[in-house]
């Protein structure tokens, strides 16, 4: 399944129209950790304006419009306005549901978590708790390093 979605932008410089447009690869989006400036460099560069130039700095004046959802952007984006908070925890979702999938199979010989929504639920939860607690212990660690190597 294809996670994408098309963002576009209208606005006018100098008298002249520009209506740069891009699709975004959600998967890619997402795992680069990209914020929405991303998004306005990736139209920028469909009409050759660089972050330098005044085009630039207008066109970031004005509101990114979506269109296109494919995959889980579907749900997320209504009269080309996007709830980029849903979408994320969504697509974060779908990705722990992945890694998931064959631990059910194994243990419980569940082949797709959307039958077992408590499941889906549980296993969301523990895989969560996982994640912040790895992310506490690499800050120790980041924190311990900078003791003993600072």
């Amino acid at each position: 399944m294809k996670n994408s979605i098309k963002a576009g932008i209208n606005f006018y410089f100098k008298g002249e129209e520009f209506k740069p447009s891009t699709t975004i690869d959600l998967d890619m989006y997402f795992q680069g950790h990209h914020d929405l400036d991303f998004i306005y460099g990736m139209l920028a560069k469909c009409v050759n304006i660089d972050e330098y130039r005044h085009e630039y700095d207008v066109m970031m004046l004005e509101e990114i419009y979506y269109s296109e959802p494919q995959g889980i952007a579907i749900d997320y984006v209504i009269d080309g306005q996007l709830d980029w908070q849903g979408l994320q925890q969504a697509w974060q979702n779908h990705q722990a549901i992945v890694l998931l999938t064959p631990i059910a199979n194994k243990f419980f010989n569940v082949e797709n978590l959307a039958d077992s929504p408590k499941l889906t639920a549980a296993l969301l939860e523990v895989y969560r708790l996982g994640q912040d607690k790895a992310e506490v212990e690499a800050k120790l660690n980041t924190g311990l390093s900078e003791v003993f190597y600072g």
